[in-house]
């Protein structure tokens, strides 16, 4: 028998990164404490997919409506889980925060709930053609810009597309023959890259920005970014942390700002991945 339920909350302007991990850790902690699981996903002009539109995620929906009027009796609650014990009676626990979770010991981590996820049939198969034509069988670098007008200040000062350029020019110098596959939230962006650096790759017509073209795009690139050998990424964004739980610690993560240890030198060994949609699963290369 259940021991009542919790509800993951995200707000309509959360992004991907922000919904995913309230969610799936959410769902760990039901599961931990042995209870029954909830989410609610808002959609319109500022998110236009549902889940089941991105993965097969066969869990149980609700309302933001209905979140609102359970906040009534049953408050919504913190990643910190420091109100655990306190609510060890409540029936209902609403966890609605941008964070990730800090889990109790024994509850699966989050990324590793994304990992356990299989990507819509649409999306598994776009993720498929273009690895197998453009990216299979040798390492590659992972390339994430952002530079949108709407994304976070901090992110476009300390991540100007020049600084992609020059890190792409200097890995390229110390790996000949290194690949890249590219993903950019603006055309423009993506153009100057690939014009920059010859032999790039990158999807084409990924949609409006975060209509459901565009995040079902997102997803395609995510598990791209995930296949790569070492991540270039936008200083303060959540997008390239999801590529990096769902590839697992083996996939380094760098961005203007991180320490010099996170670099890809010259002495690094490629990584090598051979199915797409398990991008945890890598030998050395």
């Amino acid at each position: 028998m259940s021991e009542g339920t919790v509800i993951a909350v995200t707000k309509k302007l959360h992004g991907l990164g922000n919904r995913l991990r309230v969610t799936l850790g959410s769902r760990s902690l039901a599961r931990w404490a042995s209870r029954d699981f909830a989410y609610t996903w808002p959609t319109g002009a500022a998110f236009g997919a549902t889940f089941n539109e991105l993965w097969q995620f066969g869990e149980k929906r609700i309302s933001t409506a209905r979140s609102r009027a359970l906040a009534l009796r049953h408050p919504y609650r913190r990643h910190d889980l420091e109100w655990l014990d306190s609510a060890r009676d409540d029936r209902i626990w609403q966890v609605r925060t941008a964070h990730a979770l800090h889990l109790p010991p024994g509850a699966t981590p989050w990324g590793e709930e994304l990992q356990s996820l299989a990507p819509v049939p649409a999306i598994a198969g776009r993720v498929e053609s273009f690895f197998s034509q453009h990216l299979a069988e040798q390492p590659y670098i992972g390339v994430m810009v952002r530079a949108h007008a709407i994304s976070n200040t901090e992110t476009l000062r300390h991540s100007p597309v020049s600084w992609y350029i020059e890190r792409m020019r200097e890995v390229g110098a110390e790996h000949p023959g290194m690949r890249f596959f590219l993903s950019a939230d603006t055309a423009q962006a993506q153009a100057e890259v690939i014009d920059a650096v010859p032999g790039t790759v990158a999807l084409d017509d990924k949609g409006g920005y975060n209509t459901k073209a565009a995040l079902v795009s997102s997803v395609v690139d995510l598990y791209l970014l995930a296949g790569s050998t070492h991540l270039l990424a936008p200083h303060y964004s959540s997008f390239p942390e999801i590529a990096q739980q769902l590839a697992g610690p083996s996939l380094r993560l760098e961005t203007s700002m991180t320490q010099p240890h996170t670099r890809f030198g010259a002495d690094d060994r490629p990584s090598l991945v051979s199915d797409p949609l398990r991008p945890s699963i890598r030998a050395r290369g």
